[in-house]
């Protein structure tokens, strides 16, 4: 697991109003967890999200740097973010300081690859139950992601925990019949949906296509009907 460096400032002041400062000048409040103390710091918005936009992610190993004389520059990892509901943009983060020879517990994201038999030659639906991973491991073994290969998975088969192999030094925390990924037959409430729509258009297509010699149809009777018509109006107008 790469290590990246990030710059980190203590706090001075708490409070919403100092929070919100703090985010005008393009700074992010966050504490940090672990160590003997907590401490209220104040990191650099662009060299967080440029972190977590690395490969490594949420899962990167932080070599945090502080500004001035205060806490000593020590290793860390993120251990949530708080984000706007609509902006997305992160509020708050919370940082966990580690030890490079103790072991941590982190959730790994999951990584699909292939395409199912089962979705690709019979119609099966995919699903996929679990997106991360929960493992226990040293932080230079924390892996990007568990890749996992669905490229031979049937309609009815699926793949549960004790089928992933996670790597060398990490144990899996998940419980060993709980299922990552499945292929199933498709639902007979969303086969029955599917043939009235299909059914449906054929029949749109099939009156747009009568449509016209319904009309010349139409047009047809009431030219006979009008030729009938005439003699009668002569006759009556001799009469």
């Amino acid at each position: 697991m790469e290590t990246l460096q990030l710059g980190v400032k203590e706090r001075g002041h708490l409070g919403k109003s100092d929070a919100k400062k703090l985010r005008r000048d393009g700074l992010i409040p966050a504490v940090l967890y672990g160590g003997k103390n907590n401490h209220s710091l104040a990191i650099n918005s662009k060299e967080l999200i440029k972190i977590l936009e690395n490969v490594a992610g949420r899962n990167a190993i932080l070599n945090l740097k502080f500004e001035g004389k205060g806490k000593k520059d020590c290793t860390a990892i993120v251990k949530d973010l708080q984000k706007h509901p609509l902006k997305r943009e992160i509020l708050h983060a919370d940082l966990m300081e580690i030890s490079m020879d103790k072991e941590i517990k982190v959730k790994v994201r999951v990584k699909l690859v292939g395409e199912p038999v089962g979705v690709k030659e019979k119609g099966g639906v995919l699903s996929q139950q679990m997106r991360e991973i929960k493992v226990s491991c040293l932080p230079s073994n924390i892996p990007n992601d568990i890749t996992i290969d669905i490229s031979n998975l049937d309609i009815g088969d699926a793949i549960h925990i004790k089928d992933v192999i996670a790597g060398e030094g990490i144990k899996i925390l998940e419980a060993p019949d709980a299922t990552v990924v499945s292929v199933s037959v498709m639902k007979e409430e969303e086969v029955k949906a599917e043939v009235p729509a299909a059914e449906a258009a054929l029949a749109e297509g099939a009156a747009a296509a009568a449509a016209p010699a319904e009309e010349k149809g139409k047009a047809e009777e009431k030219g006979k009907a009008e030729e009938k018509a005439k003699p009668e109006e002569k006759k009556k107008k001799k009469e």
